[in-house]
């Protein structure tokens, strides 16, 4: 049995409990998922990592508390992946110069390699998930998801989460 032919068999053990839409979404999501956790680890990175690389590629030297907040995990469970990261060199704890009772995270280079490293990679699942498309169809299907995911988290903020 194929692919879509096994989808297709789980699509309708589900029935009415779910939409075509949350469906597709939940598989894209779980593969998408299972395909950057495979290129984490080829790296030698675990399912937490990449998230706190990223954001301190983007913003460098933040609190524990700002990655928490920015990646939605609990403060135990950061602590934890950092000390991990810490060991393995890819980020550095800094005594805050403004708070000296405070300490601010930072990338270290090999933090910075390994997260080009996960971002070429990363980048092979953009090619594979888009391969047949053409430039037009991925244009359209990348507004659709933007416009979706403004809806999604518009009505999210409503409810009072933050994103």
């Amino acid at each position: 049995m194929n692919f879509s032919e096994r989808l297709a068999k789980k699509r309708e053990a589900m029935g009415k409990h779910t939409t075509d839409f949350s469906f597709t979404m939940n598989a894209l999501l779980r593969l998408y998922h299972i395909y950057m956790m495979r290129s984490a680890q080829e790296i030698g990175l675990s399912a937490g990592q990449p998230p706190i690389l990223m954001s301190l590629t983007a913003k460098n030297l933040q609190t524990q508390k700002e990655l928490c907040e920015f990646i939605r995990i609990k403060p135990g469970s950061m602590t934890d992946v950092l000390k991990r990261m810490e060991r393995d060199e890819l980020v550095e704890r800094i005594r805050d110069e403004n708070d000296m009772r405070s300490m601010r995270v930072s990338i270290t280079e090999k933090g910075k390699n390994k997260f080009r490293e996960f971002i070429e990679k990363g980048a092979t699942i953009d090619e594979v998930g888009f391969r047949g498309f053409s430039k037009e169809e991925k244009d359209v299907c990348l507004g659709m998801l933007a416009r979706i995911l403004e809806n999604v988290n518009k009505d999210l903020q409503e409810m009072g989460e933050q994103d």
